[in-house]
């Protein structure tokens, strides 16, 4: 049996604690901070080296654009081609196809390129319809059936069948960023009053950021969040519940995570930092809850 990597890129949000646990890499995207006379292009780089997520949601709180990029051919070529060259097989589970082009490059380049030039070792690519650390979550059980002798093919298609069982539900301090990147779905009627009003996010059934309903305020928002979260999840007391957020305010971290544990049972909260490339387009302040349960079958409203 060839032995494997797993790959994920940067919308996953995996922490460099998690990426290590369970033996994970990732595919680097990039962020423009700046307008066009000042501007300043770094690596959406998970560890953030260059800048603090506070110091980046704080250059977005005064103003300024955050502009992100999908992996370029470059960047694939420098996590894939190690481990092809060795006749390693790669999963490489992507940011959803309905946010970034990343997966359409990597099959083009699989097609192309790698399965040509790699004939002993194969390039599967799992698009895995969500962001975030839900993302984040698929490349962790990937790895733990990794870890108990699953072969590829066993993990690649256990990925295809339990994707859409990775729920998110997210509260926003605002709409804006997500829809000045044209990144979200939702009618036309949402847009019409969003003065205090909080989004609540899901991502859909074909990998949509979806602007599903709106509370008045940010502690209703919060406490919705728990609501919809016990109404998806399944067997809570058996899983980790992930809580990632941009910069938010301490006390409502603070607040979820209580709830997550008291009124949900999961066994434990693990706290994160929204990544840089999810944290550009959905802006501060923005709180989000992923776990297993129900089969998502929601499709955004057009």
């Amino acid at each position: 049996m060839n032995k494997f990597a797993i790959i994920g890129d940067s919308t996953c949000d995996l922490t460099g604690e998690l990426r290590a646990k369970y033996n994970i890499e990732y595919a680097r995207m990039s962020v423009t901070l700046g307008n066009d006379v000042d501007a300043k292009e770094i690596y959406a780089d998970l560890d953030w080296p260059e800048i603090s997520p506070k110091e980046y949601y704080d250059l977005m709180r005064n103003g300024t654009r955050m502009r992100t990029a999908q992996v370029t051919e470059q960047e694939f070529d420098r996590v894939f081609i190690p481990h092809l060259e060795k006749g390693e097989d790669v999963i490489y589970i992507s940011c959803s196809s309905a946010l970034s082009a990343s997966v359409k490059l990597a099959i083009k380049l699989n097609n192309e390129k790698y399965s040509k030039k790699y004939p002993n070792a194969r390039l599967i690519i799992v698009d895995s319809l969500i962001s975030c650390i839900g993302q984040g979550m698929l490349c962790i059980e990937a790895a733990k059936l990794r870890e108990e002798g699953k072969s590829v093919d066993e993990v690649s298609s256990w990925l295809e069948e339990n994707k859409l069982t990775c729920n998110q539900v997210a509260t926003l301090e605002t709409l804006e960023y997500l829809k000045r990147a044209g990144r979200v779905k939702a009618t036309k009627a949402f847009f019409g009053n969003l003065f205090g009003v909080k989004p609540m996010l899901i991502s859909d059934a074909k990998g949509n950021n979806y602007a599903i309903e709106k509370q008045k305020g940010r502690r209703n928002g919060l406490l919705r969040t728990i609501s919809m979260t016990k109404e998806v999840v399944i067997n809570p007391e058996n899983q980790i519940a992930y809580l990632v957020h941009s910069d938010a305010n301490p006390e409502d971290v603070e607040l979820v995570r209580s709830k997550l544990i008291d009124e949900c049972h999961f066994k434990e909260v693990y706290i994160a930092p929204l990544g840089p490339i999810i944290g550009a387009t959905t802006g501060p302040g923005t709180l989000a809850v992923f776990c297993f349960g129900k089969k998502v079958e929601v499709v955004s409203a057009e």
